[in-house]
């Protein structure tokens, strides 16, 4: 019975550590990830990688935390709504969602301490956020892994 409350404790301590550290999320921009392509409306195929095929969205808002974003896109792997990524421009822009990402989900890790490269956990999503100093450009992903898992190798770093 002891050795049940101690598990439990430490379970609920865990669960409660991650919630602080950040939230769950389970959308992008009302966009519900593990949806079946049919469930949306307003898209329009851009290109396709692979089994990901990507769309973009007819009147999209551009913007993500008052920050002007371009390449919004949506991934959709077998019909299943797994990934949304957009590009920004500038370091202002990437002060801007560094900042929400590190208030919103907390601490990001850091795989390389010397690139501008992030990756904050919310549920079943992971953000990752990039900045290249050099061409000045922001990358955010929102990866849905558990639909990411089944095209990714075994070992896969999502």
């Amino acid at each position: 019975m002891k050795r049940a409350f101690i598990i439990t404790t430490l379970i609920l301590a865990l669960a409660a550590m991650a919630f602080a550290q950040g939230k769950i999320i389970l959308d992008y921009k009302g966009m519900f990830f593990g949806k079946d392509f049919s469930e949306f409306k307003h898209l329009k195929q851009a290109r396709q990688s692979g089994d990901i095929i990507f769309y973009t969205k007819y009147g999209d808002d551009l913007t993500f935390q008052s920050v002007p974003v371009k390449d919004q896109m949506y991934g959709f792997y077998k019909g299943k709504f797994c990934l949304a990524m957009f590009t920004a421009q500038g370091p202002s822009s990437y002060n801007t969602l560094k900042a929400y990402f590190d208030a919103t989900y907390g601490p990001a890790v850091q795989p390389k301490v010397n690139v501008k490269q992030y990756t904050y956990t919310a549920g079943d999503v992971t953000i990752e956020l990039g900045f290249d100093d050099t061409r000045k450009v922001v990358d955010v992903s929102y990866v849905y892994r558990p639909i990411v898992r089944q095209f990714m190798p075994a070992g896969g770093s999502k």
